[in-house]
Parts: C-alpha cells; structure tokens; sequence
C-alpha cells in the first residue's frame, strides 16, 4: 500500500494487512534497490512477502532490513525475509544480542506473552545480524538516504530513521513516538523515562513532514507537531501520555 512517493506500507496488524501480531513495516524504493523497515513478528512472513508483490515490486530486490529495535514484533521476521531474499538484517549494537540469541527473558518477550501482547506458543526466531546501525550513519537506499538516529527511551537499542527524499521528510519512528505525542515506555529493563529525557532532542530538533511509527496512525503532514507534543510534556512534571 503506498502512503509516500517512496514508501510503502507492507505489513501491519493493526490493519489487517499481516498478522496482528505485527507492527508496521514499511518498504523504501530507492529505485535501483529496496530496503525494510523493521520485519514484524515472523509468523506469516508470506503475506508480507505478498504484500510487496502485489504493489509491483521483486523481494529479491531488497538489500538491508533496517530495525528499529530488537522486540519481536518488529524484527521476528528477519530470519526468514533474510532467508527468502537475503538481505542484510541492520540493528544498533545494543539490540544485536537480542535478534541473535532470542532469548525470551532477556529480550521480554515472557513478560509481553503474560501481559497478552503475544500469544503463549508464539517463539521468537533467533538471526544472524550483518551491519550494526551507529548514531548518525547516513545509509543509502538507492537514490534515497536514511539517518539513524539513536534514541533510546523505549528501548536502549531505539533507532529512528530520518529520509529525505527530494523535497519531503520523513521520520521513520519506530516506537519512541507516536501520534498525538504518545512515547512507548515499558515497564521493563531497558526502558526508562530518563533516556527520553537526554535523547528525544535528537529528533525533536528535526523538520519532517510525515511521522511513521511502528504502531497505530501516522500522518503524512505535519508530523513534527505530534513529536513537538511529547518534548513539550518531557519538559513538565508530568510525562507525556503512553502508547502501551
């Protein structure tokens, strides 16, 4: 489904377009390749796979997947888009253990299966990572160019991809924020209020026009208000309101 001139809404189980279980994943055209925003949960790789299909595109054209950050919803399905199409699977090093070993405790998936976001026989599928994502690296999608920016807060490996794409900017935010400003902070280790604090200038010093998170609305002007809410409400007492 095309949201952008360039980017593509693949899968997402908020909608119905993959399994629930799936958070956004988006498909960047650069022209000469193609490359993924994160990889959703990995239980019905094949529609994603589909999904690119049908909007006209070859998945062996994809080179990188590009994770936001290692939860399973958003890089379970790496292993085996790795493996139809063999694209590089890119995180930040912080979340490179996690996809490797998935190890269910560490990375909190149990603690996401007791609070009902996973089923209890879903299992997480381990994968090699190729490229470590670092802050500030510009990677190059074709004729499109991404910033990885770090920002922990959600999670200590939070990564949000800045595009610029001839006249028009986007910021592909993964989990660290959302619509009407909402952040992801989780009751778990790994994720804190504090990192917020020192990291979101990073992306609220930005200009964007569409913001694409990792979950629910995303729009496709006047992104930048939605992310100028949430540094608003870091500066109070009061955090800003949570997405989970």
């Amino acid at each position: 489904m095309q949201i952008l001139e360039n980017v593509y809404l693949v899968g997402s189980g908020k909608i119905g377009l993959s399994h629930p279980f799936d958070c956004h994943i988006y498909l960047i055209d650069g022209d000469e390749e193609l490359a993924l925003i994160d990889s959703g949960a990995g239980v019905d790789v094949e529609l994603v796979l589909s999904n690119i299909e049908k909007d006209g595109f070859d998945p062996q054209r994809i080179t990188r997947i590009l994770l936001t950050h290692h939860h399973a919803d958003h890089s379970g399905g790496s292993r085996k888009i790795k493996q139809a199409t063999s694209a590089r699977v890119c995180i930040h090093r912080e979340g490179a253990p996690f996809v490797e070993d998935g190890d269910e405790k560490k990375m909190g998936l149990a603690v996401a299966k007791r609070s009902g976001l996973y089923s209890p026989g879903y299992t997480f599928p381990p994968c090699g990572v190729d490229s470590l994502i670092e802050d500030k690296e510009v990677i190059s999608v074709g004729k499109s160019k991404l910033t990885a920016i770090h920002t922990p807060g959600h999670s200590k490996d939070s990564l949000c991809f800045y595009m610029e794409d001839d006249d028009f900017r986007a910021l592909f935010s993964g989990d660290v924020v959302f619509f009407e400003g909402k952040i992801g902070l989780l009751n778990r280790s790994g994720s804190n209020l504090e990192d917020y604090r020192e990291n979101f200038s990073k992306i609220a010093s930005l200009s964007f026009d569409a913001l694409l998170p990792g979950h629910n609305l995303f729009v496709l002007r006047g992104g930048m208000q939605h992310v100028e809410t949430a540094a608003l409400a870091l500066q109070q007492l009061s955090p800003p309101p949570n997405f989970i």
